[in-house]
């Protein structure tokens, strides 16, 4: 693989690159593979590992001239950790980041666009961590729980 060349480290992981890193070696890897022709930012993801305290953010990458996707990893505290925003190599970040602020609560700096993506006026915790009950939630805002209908019933 390319890319483990121009880095040299990761493991291949069903025909992908996947490389763990400390936080902050995440920005000079990436700016190492942007300049080597891993132009695409695929995507940026996170994965909320609560027995660990953790978060992983999950940053992809692509390289239209070695066919090559790399997912670089690196795992940051649940609670009160901040990551720095990537927008500055990768505009399209800014997104990602502020979906992940949104759904997870995790602060980017230098993102100076976080605000509400979907979620406007939303005051509750964020979303997709594992520790939001939404059945709780359901129950405090709306006051009931719909029930839930027998899969079997009307066939």
């Amino acid at each position: 693989m390319k890319a483990k060349e121009i880095i040299g480290r990761g493991e291949e992981v069903h025909g992908r690159l996947y490389v763990k890193v400390e936080k902050q070696e995440v920005r000079e890897l990436i700016k190492t593979l942007k300049e080597n022709k891993f132009q695409h930012f695929v995507m940026l993801s996170c994965i909320d590992w609560i027995d660990d305290g953790e978060f992983e953010l999950i940053y992809h990458l692509w390289s239209y001239e070695y066919r090559e996707h790399v997912m670089i990893s690196t795992r940051i505290k649940r609670e009160g950790e901040e990551m720095e925003s990537l927008h500055d190599l990768f505009p399209q970040i800014e997104t990602y980041e502020r979906e992940i602020k949104e759904m997870y609560g995790v602060n980017f700096i230098g993102n100076e666009r976080l605000t509400p993506f979907f979620l406007e006026g939303w005051p509750h915790m964020s979303p997709m961590r594992k520790d939001f009950d939404s059945k709780k939630f359901i129950k405090d805002v709306f006051e009931s729980i719909p029930p839930v209908e027998d899969e079997d019933e009307g066939i």
